[in-house]
């Protein structure tokens, strides 16, 4: 069975857009659909896949890679013009976070087809659009997992999305609301991490590596009903400043060690569990296995690698602090603490 109902409808299967699409579309009642897309040249083969799959084809086309307006209005004027009933948005966060927020509302419901491991964004707390700008994003009602789709995802990006997923799922574990649930998907999406992050950046076409870090990042984006932490906040503010907010999760290598090592006094009990998870020895230095693991997939250990400079991150630890993440993250943490994070990983 390739069908989990936690949060929305999820199918996980190798080719499973062809077996799963058409049925969906129906059962959603989706005749018009717009195809909301980012991929480039190199996924190509998954864009001919996807519209081979729209039974009807598509009523509009937005490529966000060759639009010139794809601004929320404008193609909201699009959908009403084109009379489209439903969104099918293929590819990675700017797609699948534009295609949420479109959606938010109820009036248009929405299909995600993720085509890397980056966090899958899912629920109100998940990463992409609502978290960055505090606006109303969907929970989409379908998500096609196929990690098929991933293979074209060359190796700086996967090492990035792998990381990105990785570094979700611990700040979920350590954040502070109460849910056993989701602590178990954040502990199980850090396992298959440690186990196969390395081997997917390493083989690309390695088809079981590359969907066991789908599968991590499935686990990230469910487990962060949960929520998020210090490192997206610090993230997302230090990428901004380097004009690398699409590469988000080249920054975390360097950033999660110093974040562990600020909310430590608040979850260092909890810290035993993500060793176990890593298949560390008890009493294991977490903070330098993590960097280890970022140094073999080739990611960045300083911010001073990202070309930042230290007025850079004065402006960073402002936006940091009024992220969103920060708020369940175990420690409060002041623009003055972000500051010193931020230093100290530079």
């Amino acid at each position: 069975m390739s069908l989990i109902a936690y949060v929305t409808r999820i199918h996980f299967a190798d080719r499973v857009l062809e077996d799963a699409l058409p049925e969906e579309l129906r059962k959603l009642g989706i005749a018009r659909p717009l195809l909301l897309t980012d991929t480039g040249p190199e996924a190509i083969e998954a864009r001919e896949r996807l519209e081979d799959a729209l039974p009807g084809g598509a009523a509009l086309l937005a490529d966000l890679g060759a639009e010139t307006n794809s601004a929320p209005d404008a193609l909201r004027r699009q959908i009403a013009g084109a009379a489209c009933d439903g969104i099918v948005a293929l590819g990675g966060a700017r797609a699948l976070d534009l295609a949420r927020q479109l959606a938010a509302g109820g009036q248009l419901r929405l299909i995600a087809v993720p085509t890397g491991t980056r966090t899958i964004g899912i629920g109100p707390t998940g990463a992409g659009f609502a978290a960055d700008h505090g606006r109303e994003a969907a929970v989409p009602d379908v998500i096609l997992c196929d990690p098929t789709l991933t293979l074209h995802t060359g190796r700086e990006e996967t090492a990035a999305a792998g990381m990105d997923a990785l570094t979700h799922c611990i700040e979920s574990y350590l954040a502070t609301a109460y849910n056993p649930p989701a602590d178990g998907i954040a502990i199980e999406g850090v396992r298959r991490a440690g186990l196969w992050l390395e081997r997917a950046v390493a083989d690309g076409r390695n088809l079981e590596a590359r969907r066991e870090v789908m599968a991590v990042a499935l686990n990230a984006g469910l487990a962060a009903q949960k929520g998020q932490g210090g490192t997206e906040a610090a993230a997302r503010a230090v990428e901004a400043e380097a004009g690398l907010a699409s590469c988000h999760g080249i920054s975390h290598v360097a950033l999660l060690p110093q974040v562990l090592a600020f909310n430590a006094p608040a979850v260092e009990e909890k810290f035993g569990a993500l060793r176990l998870a890593l298949g560390l020895a008890p009493g294991a230095d977490l903070r330098a296995a993590l960097t280890d693991l970022g140094a073999r997939i080739g990611l960045p250990l300083r911010l001073s690698a990202l070309g930042l400079g230290r007025a850079d991150l004065r402006r960073a630890a402002r936006r940091a602090a009024a992220d969103p993440a920060n708020r369940t993250n175990p420690r409060h943490a002041t623009e003055a603490d972000y500051l010193g994070i931020l230093e100290a990983a530079l």
